[in-house]
């Protein structure tokens, strides 16, 4: 009866001893730097100027122009085409056929897919900040704080206007080598290493 205690303590202290020895250290740098270039790195960053394909009468000649620079980089197909639209007539609303031009993906451009026109992938630059290991709901996890930078990108990158609005996000791409993008990753030890933590999909580039 009196030897339960003493062994039970025994028990905790090994266990105890044992969660500690298994607690992993910290990542480095080039830990960290190899789970975001094969993680978030490999995902391919695409760009759409708008939901396509898309059908616009040829009276709206402003849309029209700013859909044609795509069509002359060959990432946008240009079609004639007809279509009902609504309009007022007799004071009354009436769908009408009218002229216009249908714009979709020139999926035969190697930089375009359904997902819209390549731009690059994102690149590890630098390691800011790396948080402690964290033990929760049993498992190990840390956090980095990283930037990073857009490489492979296309050649019809540059040649778009990027001063435009729209274009906003491709600017801060081709901008990046300058002014990297930042970003907080979070990690988590499984299977004897640390990789990126992304079961609910929550981890993105942006």
């Amino acid at each position: 009866m009196y030897l339960l205690k003493p062994m039970a303590l025994i028990a905790c202290l090994f266990i105890a001893s044992t969660s500690f020895a298994q607690k992993p250290k910290v990542p480095d740098e080039n830990v960290v730097r190899l789970i975001f270039n094969e993680s978030l790195g490999q995902k391919l960053l695409f760009f759409k100027p708008r939901k396509l394909p898309y059908e616009v009468e040829r009276t709206h000649k402003k849309l029209v122009r700013s859909m044609e620079k795509w069509v002359n980089l060959d990432l946008i197909i240009k079609k004639k085409t007809r279509f009902l639209a609504e309009k007022i007539m007799y004071g009354e609303p009436r769908m009408v056929s009218v002229g216009g031009f249908e714009f979709s993906l020139n999926q035969d451009n190697p930089w375009v897919s359904e997902q819209g026109f390549f731009y690059g992938r994102a690149n590890m630059k630098d390691l800011f900040e790396l948080s402690a290991v964290s033990f929760i709901a049993d498992e190990y996890y840390c956090e980095a704080y990283v930037s990073w930078t857009v490489v492979d990108m296309p050649d019809w990158l540059p040649k778009v206007n990027l001063k435009e609005r729209q274009n906003r996000l491709l600017k801060r791409a081709f901008e990046s080598h300058k002014r990297p993008f930042e970003k907080r990753i979070h990690l988590i030890y499984r299977e004897k290493k640390w990789q990126l933590w992304d079961e609910k999909g929550e981890q993105t580039l942006f």
